[in-house]
């Protein structure tokens, strides 16, 4: 197999394991419903529970992919051009989160951000899929929609992380379905500590 086919296989792979999207989301909820104070999220140490139970949770995700799809490291170019998409990311949601509390607009800044930060990360990782287009698309647009106006930055922000961590749940079953079509998880255990590297 050529070593551009062996790249593509590991980006694949890597973006798609799409389980480890429900944890991310539900923090991402979490962070929403905490900041709003609704119900026992509220209090501060409910929702550090729930950080604990969701990178337990994490973890036990990555095992999984581990024993049952194997393990790949992505190339050093591939690993770039994710830290350089990871970066403008966290100025893009910054520049949005930030606008909404500065500004009274009528768009929720905060969605419409996220929606396109997850586009980058799946366009710069393993290409558009049509979930991906569909899902982020429906984030961004209804970011965008003007009836935002007059919400409250509190409130704005907080449901876009709501809107956004739901959104990125859906995404990541998604992912996983895709994943699992494009490779089956294998018939035996992985043995030892071996490393695919692509």
């Amino acid at each position: 197999m050529e070593r551009r086919n062996l790249e593509s296989a590991a980006a694949i792979y890597y973006y798609l394991r799409g389980l480890l999207s429900i944890p991310v989301g539900a923090v991402i909820i979490f962070a929403g419903l905490g900041n709003l104070a609704w119900g026992p999220l509220r209090h501060a140490w409910v929702f550090m529970g729930c950080l604990l139970v969701a990178a337990a949770a994490y973890l036990l995700i990555t095992r999984y992919y581990n024993e049952n799809y194997g393990r790949v490291t992505l190339s050093t170019r591939a690993q770039t051009k994710g830290a350089v998409a990871t970066a403008v990311s966290a100025v893009v949601v910054a520049a949005g989160v930030q606008t909404d509390w500065s500004l009274d607009l009528p768009l929720s800044l905060t969605a419409a951000s996220f929606a396109l930060i997850m586009v980058v990360y799946y366009a710069v990782g393993v290409g558009l899929r049509t979930h991906h287009t569909i899902i982020c698309g429906a984030l961004l647009a209804i970011g965008l929609v003007p009836v935002w106006g007059g919400a409250g930055a509190d409130i704005k922000i907080n449901l876009g992380l709501i809107l956004t961590g739901t959104a990125t749940i859906a995404t990541g079953i998604f992912d996983h379905r895709a994943l699992n079509r494009a490779f089956r998880p294998s018939e035996e255990p992985t043995i030892g500590n071996s490393n695919a590297r692509a």
